[in-house]
């Protein structure tokens, strides 16, 4: 006799409940391996100096999703020149071989289980995960290519509205376009190790209007303690300040990361490194800075002519056979110690009783005798062989 329908199906059920305990516990088939995706480049600054752009930007140390270590290889730059008047592009329109410019390798993260470096071997370039990077370009004058709008280009492009412009002297109100200057676009783009790109950084433009005038008057002056550099600029106009070489070939990034309106700036001075240094204008626009031309380079090489200050308090004290001096210790960085000189009778020239500097603030006289009149100073010396002015004289009869 056939089974029932009902019958039948439960029949069914149970096979297939025997099958799926049957495959409980077994070894499925491999996943695919993962293939992570660096997380952005950030902090993507510019400044343009005349023709040339200098980039800068953090390198990522993170994956898309939670895995590590790292997967970067390199870092893409992309750039892409508009004209007078045009939309910026979106990703698709620069992030394209035809606008790559630029790569810069990456060291892979430290493997921890590897041998520490050879200390003698050179330095590796390249940056690591989470270093800050650079970059630098000439920018070409050749003809743009134009973007192919998109709709939504073309649906921004008529939705700006004209500025107001004002005529005089009549004060007619006309409307006036919106004019964006030629400006050139760049993006960083992280590379995996698999050589699929990650996320692509902000989109940082660099228009190209005038410059700002440079500064005038560059002149170093130095003091014991500091090199100062003063330039003459309108009133509160920042600038920016570079090392260079004598011929003015300037380091990659300014001395401080602020940008300075005071006209001055002042480093620790260092006797006897000879030191040179440009100033630029800079009008910063969020993180893209545009610099004027050089003001220098003015190069000094300071000379340590600056005496210590004079000891103060010098005392002292008779005793059989000797007179014990002391005084209050000068403060100074350089200070090589003392000289102390000494005469007999209130007219006589003081001549000196020591030949190398004394160490510390105090002398004993072993020569003075018995009812002598004395006068004694103390003189201070820095390690150049600067002289203090001799400290008060001290009169000591001896004993």
């Amino acid at each position: 006799m056939k089974p029932s329908a009902p019958a039948r199906t439960l029949l069914t059920l149970a096979l297939l409940a025997v099958v799926v305990a049957a495959g409980c516990g077994k070894k499925g088939p491999p996943l695919p391996p993962l293939r992570p995706l660096p997380v952005a480049p950030t902090e993507l600054v510019a400044r343009r100096v005349s023709d040339r752009v200098y980039l800068s930007f953090r390198v990522p140390a993170a994956n898309q999703d939670p895995s590590a270590p790292v997967s970067v290889s390199r870092i893409d730059i992309y750039a892409r020149s508009l004209g007078f008047g045009s939309e910026p592009p979106i990703e698709s329109q620069i992030v394209h071989r035809d606008f790559l410019v630029g790569s810069i390798a990456v060291r892979p993260p430290a493997d921890p289980e590897a041998p520490p470096p050879d200390p003698a071997a050179p330095a590796d370039p390249r940056p690591a995960p989470g270093d800050v990077a650079f970059w630098s370009e000439v920018v070409a004058t050749a003809a743009v290519r134009p973007l192919s709008y998109t709709r939504a280009q073309e649906s921004a492009r008529a939705a700006r509205r004209p500025l107001p412009l004002r005529l005089a002297p009549t004060a007619l109100v006309v409307p006036f376009p919106h004019l964006v200057l030629p400006t050139r676009y760049y993006v960083a783009v992280a590379v995996s190790t698999q050589g699929r790109n990650g996320a692509q950084s902000a989109m940082l433009p660099i228009r190209f209007g005038a410059a700002p005038p440079a500064p005038t008057g560059p002149k170093l002056t130095y003091t014991e303690a500091a090199l100062t550099l003063a330039w003459t600029s309108p009133p509160g106009t920042p600038a920016v300040v570079y090392a260079s070489t004598p011929e003015g070939v300037e380091v990659e990034a300014p001395v401080q990361p602020a940008a300075i309106t005071t006209g001055t700036w002042s480093t620790p001075v260092v006797f006897g490194e000879r030191r040179c240094f440009t100033v630029r204008h800079v009008r910063v626009d969020g993180p893209v800075s545009t610099q004027s031309a050089p003001a220098g380079p003015v190069c000094v090489t300071p000379v340590d002519t600056f005496a210590p200050t004079v000891p103060v308090g010098l005392l002292g004290a008779s005793e059989p056979g000797r007179v014990t001096l002391q005084w209050d210790p000068v403060s100074a960085a350089d200070l090589a110690g003392y000289h102390v000189l000494r005469g007999v009778g209130p007219d006589a020239t003081l001549q000196p009783l020591t030949t190398t500097p004394v160490v510390g603030a105090g002398f004993a006289d072993l020569t003075a005798q018995p009812g002598v009149e004395y006068i004694y100073v103390v003189v201070a010396v820095d390690r150049a062989g600067n002289r203090s002015a001799p400290s008060a004289r001290l009169t000591v009869t001896g004993r």
